[in-house]
């Protein structure tokens, strides 16, 4: 199977970024038959990221491995000058907040009801749209995020998201099928099927990604994507190596 690009080898603790501590997300790798691994921490940890470590994990390992990051795109930030200057395999980028709410971090669900659930969809899909329109990013994240506590909009999800869906199409990016969304309340892959049919028909490239924080999360619930891939039509999945996007079947 292609890689899990999807991987927080430093997960919410930070630096130091070292061999031994990435390595056992590449010996999990290797036991879930993945051909390649890809670690994209959080840009918060952006400073900290040592990139020798990765050529030295793959003269370790064996296994190729590619250089990422998860950017929490935030409208007027300037992320090419932060970005800029470093050997990228990938970046992915992702919508984590609105204003200074981080809708996902445990303990800021009450965030939900200070808005209309249509009104919210409508401003979270805006921002996947402006990250995507940037250029910037090769990897669109966890296209629906926003649904992780089960909160559902009143119109059909498809028309609050096409717009984005259309700009990911025009921007060149693939679009992530993340498997994490199993794990959380929402219990349902991002995105839902009904948006990863649309974006088919757009023939937006996809990867899939674990969002693992821990070894044991690696290619978690890989099987599951891959038969909905396979249901909505896809045969390829995208890769990427030094910032150019090839494919690989998904059997």
């Amino acid at each position: 199977m292609p890689a899990d690009y999807h991987i927080h080898g430093l997960a919410h603790e930070g630096p130091p970024h070292t061999v031994e501590r990435l390595l056992p997300y590449v010996e999990a790798a290797r036991a879930a038959g993945l051909t390649e691994i890809g670690f994209a921490d959080h840009d918060r940890y952006l400073d900290g990221i040592d990139f020798s470590v990765f050529p030295e994990l793959e003269r370790v390992t064996g296994m190729p491995i590619r250089a990422g990051l998860e950017v929490d795109f935030r409208p007027g930030k300037d992320h090419c000058r932060e970005l800029a200057g470093r050997p990228w395999d990938y970046l992915i980028g992702s919508v984590h907040a609105i204003g200074d709410w981080d809708f996902d971090r445990p303990g800021q669900e009450a965030g939900f009801n200070a808005w209309d659930i249509d009104e919210l969809y409508t401003t979270y899909f805006s921002l996947v749209a402006q990250a995507a329109a940037t250029g910037i990013f090769h990897i669109i994240g966890h296209l629906d995020l926003i649904k992780i506590y089960g909160h559902r909009p009143q119109r059909p999800v498809l028309e609050l998201a096409e717009p984005a869906l259309k700009v990911i199409a025009g921007s060149g990016a693939a679009m992530e099928i993340n498997t994490a969304g199993l794990c959380k309340p929402v219990g349902e892959i991002y995105p839902a099927r009904e948006l990863l049919e649309r974006a088919f028909s757009l023939n937006i490239p996809v990867t899939i990604g674990s969002d693992a924080h821990a070894p044991g999360e690696v290619a978690r619930e890989r099987e599951q994507a891959r038969e909905l891939l396979r249901r909505v039509g896809y045969t390829c999945l995208a890769t990427f190596c030094r910032q150019e996007m090839a494919t690989e079947p998904i059997d």
